[in-house]
């Protein structure tokens, strides 16, 4: 099976209100035009899958072999799902408006996990970059120190060996700077790699160009084998 096809069949949920009809449980569904563009119950699934496919196959191989590191579909907005939606419940309140990273314990659909990338079926159909931003998170954070609540993500120099730890000094240098992409890339360290991240899949030209450094950092680590093999 392809990797990040036996990671989204591991790891990957759709809520109850992401998609479905409107019913008295679930209190919402996604908006019309969103379901214009997604046609089909499994269509946000299908949507999260392409947009996914450019990220290389060891990352899919490195997360599957990790405890937590979970992907959500939800609708978006989930502050007027009613109380007895108990799995829309236990999406944090800062997920509920987008596309989120939320690291720590949740509850998807009955199951305890940790470290969930919250994606909107809104920034699926508007096919725009914050998927693959909030993976990017998922992937930092795991990378840096397992997913753990208090340990430095890669970006911030952590890394399970020597070889991850100096990558992420590296890039903590080049986000120093200040070439970012674009405003999200140029607040914060984590969002310099996500959003860099998301870009190199999407439009490489384009960060080749805004910021060469941070291309040829991402060809030497994530997408090279030597990076994953030294792991």
């Amino acid at each position: 099976m392809v990797p990040e096809k036996a990671w989204l069949r591991a790891r990957a949920r759709l809520t109850p209100g992401a998609w479905t009809p409107r019913t008295a449980l679930q209190g919402r569904k996604a908006a019309p035009w969103v379901r214009g563009v997604l046609d089909g119950g499994w269509a946000p699934m299908v949507a999260l899958e392409e947009r996914i496919s450019p990220l290389p196959p060891r990352v899919w191989e490195f997360l599957l072999g990790q405890a937590g590191g979970f992907v959500a579909i939800i609708a978006g907005d989930c502050r007027s799902i009613p109380s007895e939606a108990r799995d829309c419940r236990s999406i944090p309140s800062e997920a509920r408006e987008g596309s989120s990273y939320q690291p720590g314990p949740a509850t998807l659909r009955g199951q305890a996990v940790e470290n969930v990338a919250f994606v909107s079926v809104q920034d699926l159909s508007l096919n725009n970059e914050r998927p693959l931003h909030v993976i990017g998170h998922l992937i930092d954070h795991h990378l840096g120190c397992g997913g753990d609540a208090q340990g430095p993500w890669l970006s911030e120099g952590g890394g399970g060996i020597p070889l991850w730890q100096e990558a992420g000094a590296r890039l903590g240098s080049l986000f120093a700077l200040g070439y970012g992409i674009d405003e999200v890339a140029r607040s914060n360290v984590r969002d310099y790699l996500a959003q860099s991240l998301a870009l190199y899949c999407r439009d490489r030209q384009r960060l080749s160009v805004a910021d060469p450094q941070v291309t040829k950092w991402l060809r030497s680590t994530l997408w090279n084998d030597a990076f994953w093999r030294a792991g």
